[in-house]
């Protein structure tokens, strides 16, 4: 009986909470739909986690080298004389170039990472302040810059990319250490359950630091795209941001995880029914379970690393759009005919005709564009 109170009484809170951010729910629904216009609009994005997956793989086989070429550095010893065993002895400096080069492949594999999601921003951002005016072929307006991906990323942004990157590869580190130490003092302390009751409270606290730092990388990564600052800056900018909106932020982000959880099951499930019916026509087994679980499990796998397009794509949406509220809200420079045809409910009329005359007075004095990022396009 309790249970059903308790419920009751959640369900309760939850939709007064709901109701209280309405508006921001609304918001974050038209950040989504605008999303999948913009994924829609910009297919060729998806050749960009391929194109850094063989970087990504080519890399490591050249960190695999090397490390074969450090751990054959030394002197070697005779384990048995009569089977002939050996060993190397690595000296104390080759034990420190091994735990450099452990450090350098995490940075290495996080920084392509973190190129890989830039790329994908840029293109975003890109085609949030195209002109949404001109009518395209497939009926959705605006245009996106893939390749100023690639640019900005490695002419402009290289340092902020490493250090944010270094930054993920510091905190998954301690991340690991505390897990391995917390597994320890796990084994010593047996069935004590205050002890299990603290190690699982620090490993819920790092968990939850781990998420935060990712979040905030990426939003800084957004922010940098947008603005052209440094890393730290944007951070800062991007940190204070998300307290200004966090249940925008956090309708986003959840709503976003809702879909692409829902494609990924439906992309997994139709791929295995079809592979089943595949099997069985082509050649048929006692047992295809062991198959089905594979190609299921590398299919959401595949899923994922492409649907994380939209997630990125959200955010930076997102972003945009608060920065254009932020403009309009100032009365600053900005150039309305950009603004998707999902998020013109959110401007006033007042702001957007009174932009539209600021852009139209301002541009017979200025040459330049008025968008955000006319700066790095050009």
């Amino acid at each position: 009986m309790w249970g059903i109170w308790l419920s009751f009484i959640a369900a309760a809170l939850y939709c007064l909470a709901i109701a209280c951010c309405f508006k921001s729910l609304k918001v974050a629904i038209a950040v989504i739909e605008t999303a999948a216009d913009f994924f829609a609009d910009t297919k060729r994005v998806i050749f960009v986690p391929v194109t850094f997956f063989v970087v990504g793989v080519l890399t490591f086989i050249a960190w695999t080298i090397s490390v074969l070429c450090v751990s054959s550095m030394g002197d070697i010893a005779v384990d048995d004389v009569h089977y002939q065993t050996k060993h190397i002895e690595w000296a104390d400096s080759t034990y420190y170039m091994f735990y450099f080069m452990i450090f350098g492949i995490i940075w290495l594999m996080l920084f392509i990472i973190s190129c890989n999601e830039f790329v994908v921003i840029v293109s975003a951002v890109t085609w949030y302040y195209s002109d949404k005016s001109v009518e395209d072929d497939d009926g959705i307006p605006g245009d996106s810059d893939v390749w100023f991906g690639f640019k900005w990323a490695f002419k402009y942004h290289l340092g902020s990319l490493a250090l944010g990157s270094f930054a993920l590869a510091v905190v998954w580190i301690i991340k690991k250490i505390m897990q391995y130490v917390a597994n320890k003092l796990q084994d010593a302390a047996g069935e004590n359950g205050c002890t299990k009751f603290l190690i699982c409270l620090c490993r819920i606290y790092i968990h939850c630091f781990d998420r935060f730092i990712k979040f905030l990388t990426r939003n800084a990564f957004i922010y940098i795209a947008i603005t052209s600052d440094n890393f730290c800056a944007s951070a800062i900018d991007a940190y204070i941001m998300m307290i200004k909106n966090v249940f925008k932020f956090g309708f986003v982000d959840e709503i976003a995880d809702v879909f692409i959880f829902l494609a990924k099951f439906l992309i997994a499930t139709l791929t295995t029914f079809f592979s089943y019916w595949l099997i069985q026509w082509c050649c048929p087994v006692d047992s295809s379970m062991l198959p089905l679980l594979l190609i299921f499990g590398l299919t959401w796998i595949i899923a994922s690393v492409f649907l994380a397009i939209f997630d990125v794509g959200a955010n930076t949406i997102l972003q945009c759009y608060l920065l254009d509220k932020e403009i309009a809200s100032y009365d600053g420079l900005g150039d309305p005919s950009h603004i998707p045809p999902t998020m013109t409910k959110f401007f006033k009329s007042v702001e957007i005709e009174g932009l539209m005359d600021k852009h139209v007075g301002d541009s017979k004095g200025h040459e330049e564009p008025l968008n955000p990022i006319s700066n790095q396009m050009s």
